[in-house]
């Protein structure tokens, strides 16, 4: 049957040639019902990335490149390096010896210890070491380098907003110098005034919009979880926050850790963020949208926002390290949750 053509076909086609756009015959493809993410839930298994691990050790030296580290991409992204909307997740691998060279960059990044004992990373002049399950910031513009100080080989979890960043076209970035030896030679510094929680150096002047703590310890974060009361589906969730403000660590990127209590399933629940989260330690099982999976210590996975989540442990309490961008939409207004 032939389609009667439009009554207005002339005047939208006469609009599009001057570069207009018509609202009535398009508003629903700018003003979706609801959220729609471009990607499906993800899971990369640390069994099957860890032959990588030992691969980019030995065939990638770390003098030719500017980190020795492996991203996981989501392929929803069309070949993209992205792992879920706004975010990016990687591992980064140190031979004994190796410096991983000093650079600075506009995109917020964090590093979370899995396997770095004798790892340090240096942030604007700050020696953070990098013990058990250590969240390091390295926020917007700061200098920042790492360096194997062990005789082991170290991995850490990386995570950043590069493809946010890049999204708005507002991506600097500066390399530092492979021969700065004064880079490595410094101590805590002011970390150090800021190594107890709920105490604050009273004399000492903190200019706003700087970031006053870098390193976040493994024990303080494991400790919080052991006390916190469960909620009603047993599940604990703490926040990693600026000790100056109480807000998010950075702007732009949030960072959480979450325990689930053996036996019980969390709620499931969506919201208009995106997380990636990282098993500290336990085993369990996810539902994310229509995928389920099976997981372990450092495996990896995605909620894409607005997509539905619980979470289960299996043996004994499980804990999560997640990183969001929650803050982003928190600012912008955007923020909208719903549970069952």
């Amino acid at each position: 049957m032939q389609q009667t053509a439009r009554p207005d076909a002339d005047l939208i086609a006469s609009l599009e040639a001057a570069h207009y756009h018509p609202l009535w015959d398009r508003y629903k493809r700018i003003t979706p019902i609801a959220p729609a993410p471009r990607d499906a839930p993800m899971h990369w298994p640390w069994r099957g990335f860890e032959p990588f691990v030992a691969r980019a050790a030995k065939e990638v030296p770390i003098e030719d490149v500017e980190r020795r580290a492996i991203i996981m991409a989501n392929p929803a992204f069309g070949g993209e390096t992205v792992t879920t909307s706004n975010l990016i997740a990687a591992f980064t691998i140190l031979e004994p010896g190796d410096h991983a060279v000093p650079h600075r960059h506009t995109a917020s990044a964090i590093r979370f210890a899995t396997r770095a004992e004798g790892a340090v990373t240096i942030v604007n002049g700050r020696r953070c070491e990098m013990h058990e399950g250590d969240l390091v910031l390295t926020p917007p513009m700061c200098w920042h380098g790492h360096i194997n100080e062990g005789e082991r080989r170290t991995v850490w979890f990386d995570a950043a907003n590069m493809p946010l960043v890049c999204g708005l076209d507002a991506s600097f970035f500066e390399p530092g110098r492979r021969d700065d030896a004064g880079f490595w030679k410094v101590d805590a510094g002011d970390e150090r005034l800021w190594a107890a929680a709920g105490m604050q150096a009273a004399d000492v002047r903190h200019v706003d919009g700087q970031y006053p703590k870098y390193r976040y310890p493994g024990s303080e974060a494991r400790a919080l979880l052991d006390a916190l009361p469960g909620a009603a589906d047993g599940s604990k969730l703490m926040r990693y926050v600026n000790p100056l403000t109480a807000g998010p660590v950075m702007p732009m990127l949030d960072c959480f850790r979450m325990r689930l209590a053996a036996g019980t399933a969390s709620a499931p629940q969506r919201a208009t963020w995106n997380r990636i989260c990282l098993v500290v330690r336990g085993e369990g099982r996810s539902t994310v949208g229509e995928r389920t999976f099976e997981w372990s210590q450092h495996d990896v996975f995605t909620i894409p926002h607005w997509t539905w989540a619980s979470h289960a442990a299996r043996g004994g309490d499980a804990d999560f390290f997640i990183v969001s961008d929650y803050a982003v939409f928190d600012a912008m207004g955007l923020v909208r949750e719903e549970r069952q």
